[in-house]
């Protein structure tokens, strides 16, 4: 899974809402699969078996929102500085015609952001990572071309 570091600044929100419910039902969840546990033979007791199941679920999803919920502090850098969790856009290859706008993130955010996603880890988002608007970057593509991304626009989210 991707861990993706957010600003300290952005508001509780919608995640740390997800995160709530998410501990809510496990514990309801807990306590399920404890009583069904005391009712014994386990081997046959499919409720507790289905229990277990969903508690494995809800701590993965737990888990997930942890990895992108992961805070870091950011050194000073411009408002107009491309950052995780920015929504970028670019022009490639000085084509007015050619540009993608998307969220530099990992693709867990998307529910958070109606844009495409494109990784930090990527060779795009390795190259834009720390740029600023109006900066031109050249990355190689995993087919050996070589293109050029300059940074037209860049918002911040503060999740």
């Amino acid at each position: 899974m991707t861990t993706v570091p957010l600003s300290k600044e952005r508001p509780e929100g919608r995640r740390e809402q997800q995160l709530s419910e998410l501990r809510r039902l496990r514990t309801e969840v807990s306590a399920e699969m404890i009583g069904h546990r005391r009712m014994g033979d386990l081997d046959n007791n499919d409720a507790y078996h289905r229990s277990v199941t969903d508690l494995e679920a809800l701590d993965g999803q737990i888990a997930r929102i942890h990895a992108v919920l992961e805070v870091i502090d950011e050194p000073d850098l411009g408002d107009d500085t491309v950052r995780i969790g920015s929504v970028v856009t670019v022009e490639f290859d000085h084509d007015h015609f050619d540009r993608a706008r998307f969220l530099l993130g990992a693709h867990e955010q998307h529910e958070l952001v109606d844009v495409e996603i494109c990784s930090p880890n990527s060779p795009l988002g390795q190259a834009i990572l720390g740029s600023a608007v109006g900066d031109e970057r050249t990355y190689v593509l995993p087919t050996g071309r070589v293109c050029t991304a300059t940074v037209v626009d860049c918002v911040h989210h503060h999740w």
